[in-house]
């Protein structure tokens, strides 16, 4: 038991180490009142940055939040950086299959997600739960530095990582809203469709593209 608990420990300051500040060029331009707002219940999404969610026109810059609150009542959410592209990339050159999948898990399970509401307030729906999984035959692919990690959109070489032969990784985050009694269930994916699903009772049902490629600012 100690022996797995301190193996836990090393995975989650391994990936501590991996996740970035906000330092990328791409602003989301909130205002004031709003990245306060968030602040207050995320700390995280100023230092980490954040993945944004909106419809199927978002985009970063001073249009997001025009595009961000969908669904009824529209609501819009943020995420504070987990990991991305590199950061899985690192697990899988450093650590075997399971222990890279266990390290995926905790990074991606310390992401908040933040609720936006309208008049320009923001919740926490705190962290969720994770389920994280990477293909054997592409993590055995990752681990060797030479291999680029293909786009697999055309054909790709022997000399690639490509998801189209070699399968994707899973990685799924869900959290209940304790509040509105939604589902918010978050599927992650490079090839951009990820998505944000938040189903409720009755026929409620939204879905809000999410900008993973790096983590964007609140500014």
């Amino acid at each position: 038991m100690m022996r797995r608990l301190a193996a836990l420990h090393f995975f989650l300051v391994l990936v501590c180490t991996l996740i970035p500040s906000a330092r990328a060029a791409e602003r989301l331009h909130l205002t004031a009142d709003l990245r306060a707002a968030i602040l207050t219940v995320c700390p995280d999404c100023g230092t980490r940055g954040v993945i944004a969610c909106g419809d199927a026109a978002v985009e970063t810059g001073p249009r997001y939040f025009s595009h961000a609150l969908l669904g009824e009542p529209p609501r819009g959410f943020l995420m504070s950086w987990p990991l991305g592209d590199a950061d899985l990339r690192h697990l899988a050159e450093t650590l075997p299959l399971a222990a890279a999948d266990l390290a995926a898990k905790a990074g991606f399970e310390a992401a908040t997600l933040v609720a936006l509401e309208p008049g320009g307030k923001a919740r926490s729906l705190g962290h969720p739960t994770a389920t994280v999984a990477f293909p054997p035959a592409l993590h055995a692919c990752l681990a060797d530095p030479a291999k680029p990690w293909g786009c697999c959109v055309a054909d790709c070489g022997a000399h690639e990582c490509c998801e189209k032969s070699l399968g994707s990784p899973r990685i799924e985050l869900a959290w209940r809203d304790a509040e509105s009694g939604e589902r918010l269930t978050f599927r992650w994916s490079r090839n951009g469709s990820s998505l944000l699903m938040r189903r409720g009772s009755g026929f409620l049902r939204a879905d809000y593209f999410c900008l993973v490629w790096a983590p964007l600012r609140l500014d």
